[in-house]
């Protein structure tokens, strides 16, 4: 017995210049479909490429030049740390410390309720982050974000591009096969005769 081909086999057996009778005009097309939707595929890759690695030095030098300008200035607890609870949607509770702080730097004073510590009591000092206009900021961004949001970008180009290829592939497929499928089904209906009948 005969094995069945293997893909790679069935997939070169399906080429649209293929010389065979047996291959239908809508078969040549579905398959130049999926070879375009192939080389769009592989073309992806290096535009995703491309993609992640200007958004990585985009963010990079956006982090550098936002970290430059940040200071971290020692800061008073000013009042009595609060417990508060949280309760995401699966139940699970977790809890943070948040007090009021007061910070003076450069003749320039300011406050803000932050995150502290479980531990944290009035008058303990804490550290706060300010950026070049003396404002509250969040602590300098770590360079691996610079690096996971350019492969977040890439991953999204790429995922995206692929998608749209396998979608219009199968989309083709599926409309052509259905043609197909209805040229057979009237076909049949004409060479049919009632039952019973001879000519």
């Amino acid at each position: 017995m005969s094995q069945y081909p293997a893909l790679p086999t069935r997939w070169w057996q399906r080429r649209p210049w293929r010389s065979t009778p047996l291959m239908r005009g809508s078969d040549r097309i579905e398959a130049l479909v999926w070879l375009f939707a192939i080389i769009v595929m592989l073309i992806a890759v290096p535009v995703a490429g491309a993609a992640g690695t200007a958004g990585y030095t985009a963010a990079a030098s956006r982090i550098q030049v936002e970290n430059a300008t940040k200071v971290a200035v020692p800061a008073t607890i000013t009042a009595k740390p609060e417990r508060i609870v949280t309760v995401d949607a699966y139940g699970t509770t977790t809890e943070r410390f948040e007090a009021t702080v007061r910070w003076d730097q450069s003749g320039r004073s300011g406050t803000k309720t932050t995150e502290v510590s479980d531990n944290s009591a009035l008058g303990d000092e804490v550290r706060v982050w300010l950026d070049g206009d003396g404002k509250a900021t969040t602590p300098p961004e770590r360079s691996a974000v610079a690096a996971s949001r350019g492969v977040g970008i890439g991953m999204t180009v790429l995922v995206t591009i692929w998608s749209g290829a396998m979608l219009v592939g199968y989309g083709v497929s599926l409309l052509l096969r259905a043609r197909s499928y209805a040229a057979l089904d009237r076909e049949w209906r004409g060479m049919s005769r009632p039952v019973g009948q001879d000519s």
